[in-house]
């Protein structure tokens, strides 16, 4: 699994070294994976095909049916 940094305020450290039993990883994980569904629906219906179904590959978006590359 790939590793990345994080930066935290001040406040949010200190919070966080008094709740050390909230996992990090899997709560950024879990926030990323909520904000990238709420783009893929926020970005509407594949003008192609009509489906309101969208995918992110890591750099573009696609229709989930047809595959209509959004620009």
């Amino acid at each position: 699994m790939p590793k990345v940094t994080i930066t935290l305020s001040e406040e949010i450290w200190k919070w966080w070294k008094k709740n050390p039993w909230i996992n990090l990883s899997q709560l950024t994980e879990r926030e990323l994976k909520r904000i990238r569904m709420l783009e893929e629906r926020v970005l509407g219906i594949c003008p192609e095909c009509g489906n309101p179904t969208l995918k992110f590959d890591g750099k573009t978006y696609r229709c989930s049916k047809c595959g209509y590359e959004y620009k």
